[in-house]
């Protein structure tokens, strides 16, 4: 099976191995000799050439054009500094005069329309690969806008979930007009980041967040699947008993990128059936030089062994893949493909 054969097989559960899915961002840059804010995250061209050289280099079944959680953003008037090592904002919306903020014009946005086109010339250019295209999930996009300090300082408000979601539904349009330029412009899945939902936990989670996230992927899933990245423990149940897990899931995602706190065989138990996952190993052992190769291969290999059974998994790390010291990120990206070939067969 082609590499993008092979990605979308496994959200069925039918693919002929596990697909090599590390979420790849800065480390594209890196190996490419590039900057990651002023090139990388600036110039659609050099983006899909970096991501197409390290899939290649480190036979990679998808490619992805993921940079920073600021491109919609942008678009409604936040200003974004590029002057670090990644792109962050440098002024943010005001939620009271939110009302008064006009909608944008998502093909005058020029950094809406770059992501558009670095989807497009990937799909010219890495015709095998899985492309991903990338929004931000609901609850993300309105951390963006504002803040997620200005966001959470509303759950002082006994009306906080009213306030989310009257804030969410302003920006559902834009961000399913956004997914649908990347599907046209040739997306084989889109990816929906959401890297503070973890932080209001499973009540706030369903009360604000939960039935916009479900009516977003419902309408991109009539087109394409959807990758749900959740950032941080996601494993939670509330003394309710609600469980965050189960929550996520209920979002209607394809597949849930689940982050390195959460334990993939407890996962895979309880939800494998029913999604496709992918993750998780621990970003910290792969990016810290304290841990030998040895340790790394133990690592992966224990979180192969508990994704793999009866299909549905992808393999990548927790998060995004290290790229700091270089030298130690690709020795383990190495390491990883090289496992998962060997260790995932079915």
């Amino acid at each position: 099976m082609k590499p993008r054969d092979v990605t979308l097989a496994a959200i069925e559960g039918k693919a002929e191995r596990v697909p090599f899915n590390p979420f790849i961002m800065h480390l594209a840059a890196a190996i490419d000799g590039l900057g990651y804010s002023n090139a990388y995250c600036k110039d659609a061209r050099v983006l899909a050439d970096a991501q197409v050289k390290c899939a290649k280099t480190y036979s990679i079944d998808h490619v992805n054009v993921s940079t920073d959680a600021y491109r919609e953003a942008s678009a409604w008037g936040v200003k974004i500094d590029f002057s670090g090592h990644t792109p962050v904002a440098e002024t943010h919306l005001n939620i009271e005069d939110f009302d008064g903020v006009e909608e944008p014009d998502l093909n005058s946005a020029c950094r809406v329309q770059d992501r558009v086109e670095a989807v497009r010339k990937l799909r010219e250019i890495s015709s095998n690969q899985c492309v991903i295209g990338w929004i931000e999930a609901p609850f993300a996009e309105i951390c963006c806008l504002f803040g997620l300090m200005n966001v959470l300082k509303l759950a002082r408000r006994p009306n906080w979930s009213e306030l989310v979601q009257g804030l969410i539904a302003r920006v559902f349009s834009v961000q399913l007009e956004f997914a649908m330029m990347q599907i046209e412009a040739g997306a084989d899945i889109i990816g929906a980041g959401d890297s503070a939902v973890s932080q209001i936990g499973p009540k706030r989670y369903e009360e604000a967040c939960l039935e916009s996230t479900q009516k977003l992927f419902k309408e991109i899933r009539k087109h394409v699947p959807v990758l749900y990245h959740v950032c941080g423990d996601s494993s939670v149940v509330d003394k309710e008993g609600r469980d965050m897990l189960e929550l996520v899931v209920s979002s209607g995602t394809s597949i849930l990128d689940i982050d390195y706190q959460v334990n993939m065989t407890t996962a895979k138990e309880k939800i494998g059936s029913r999604v496709c996952l992918r993750g998780n190993t621990n970003t910290s052992i792969l990016g810290n030089e304290l841990f030998t190769a040895t340790h790394v291969k133990k690592e992966i290999t224990e979180t192969i062994q508990a994704g793999k059974p009866d299909g549905r998994y992808m393999f990548s790390a927790g998060c995004e893949w290290p790229w700091e010291p270089l030298n130690l990120a690709t020795r383990n990206l190495k390491v990883a493909g090289l496992l998962v070939r060997e260790l995932g067969g079915y």
